[in-house]
């Protein structure tokens, strides 16, 4: 993702990669930030007032006073209002131990694989459980 994008932008890519976050780049290229569904849901869907309650509300929600969701003007938004700082991220020499052990401390489902400053894709939970499994496959 880069300068001039939007929401929308970002959605597609996120999709047809099917990736929670994609690096957000300079104009020269360089991985300055991130991009996080979930921080972009924190931000345009979840009333930040709503969390300490919704345990204790009932699956209607239709009574409380919460806006709703103008979609089309939200992914109309610039992708720089959603870009977080810290990135995240292994090399493709890090263990998997290391790559779960980084999305526990930044409280993510995903990590960027990243070498020699070149990304390279995202590594996630689900891929984790994927190579686990083949691991125990190739042993039987």
């Amino acid at each position: 993702m880069q300068q001039g994008m939007n929401l929308r932008d970002f959605f597609e890519e996120a999709l047809r990669c099917s990736v929670p976050g994609l690096p957000y780049v300079n104009e020269n290229e360089q991985i300055t930030g991130r991009i996080s569904l979930r921080d972009v849901y924190k931000k345009i869907v979840i009333p930040e007032s709503l969390l300490p309650y919704i345990d204790m509300l009932g699956d209607n929600t239709d009574n409380l006073d919460v806006p709703e969701l103008d979609v089309i003007k939200k992914m109309a938004l610039p992708i720089e209002d959603f870009v977080l700082d810290d990135i995240p991220s292994v090399s493709s020499r890090s263990s998997i131990v290391k790559a779960l052990t980084l999305m526990e401390v930044h409280n993510s489902s995903y990590i960027f694989l990243i070498d020699e400053g070149v990304y390279k894709g995202v590594v996630t939970r689900m891929v984790v459980a994927r190579r686990m499994l083949r691991c125990i496959k190739d042993q039987e």
